[in-house]
């Protein structure tokens, strides 16, 4: 209601894209830049709460430009460069990294991933969307093309429905 700032917590960078991801009774943030970082922090406190509710912190982290998602004590997301990882929420550890591999060579991603129940919808910039697992264990359900026109955007799902804008077109993919 005033704009006061509450608290504050750093370790992120110079260039942040992604928007930070609360679940599981934490927020977790990425950053980016020639010096990124990601961390994890309990709401709450007053003024910089790095030694009070930093939960943990990550120096040099790959560059993200779309924001994760958690699931069950697990915080997912996918590097620019369309590499994706599982930490474990409560230390910040990789649990799981892996390149996801598209039919085209081209992986990199802009998008921030979307969550539905437990699998987790990953849009490539090579029009691919790939369809993980949200386990602790990686697992490729399916990649799934569409047609090799580029996304950048996040999916939108609503009411059973996935929406996926491509430079050329919209789409929406479901049951009829």
């Amino acid at each position: 209601m005033t704009g006061l700032e509450y608290w504050s917590a750093s370790g992120l960078g110079s260039h942040i894209k992604a928007s930070p991801v609360w679940g599981n009774g934490v927020v977790v943030a990425m950053g980016g830049g020639p010096v990124a970082g990601a961390l994890a922090v309990k709401p709450g406190g007053k003024g910089t709460v790095d030694e009070t509710h930093r939960v943990w912190l990550r120096n040099r982290v790959r560059n993200r430009i779309g924001s994760g998602v958690i699931h069950e004590g697990h915080f997912y997301t996918v590097s620019e460069v369309g590499i994706a990882e599982c930490l474990d929420l409560r230390t910040g550890q990789t649990v799981w990294e892996e390149r996801l591999q598209s039919a085209s060579g081209r992986s990199a991603t802009w998008s921030s991933m979307v969550l539905v129940r437990d699998r987790i919808y990953v849009p490539v910039q090579s029009g691919d969307v790939f369809v993980l697992r949200a386990k602790p264990k990686f697992e490729v359900l399916g990649v799934n093309s569409i047609g090799g026109e580029t996304i950048n955007a996040s999916l939108a799902i609503s009411q059973g429905e996935i929406f996926i804008r491509t430079f050329k077109h919209l789409w929406c993919i479901g049951r009829r």
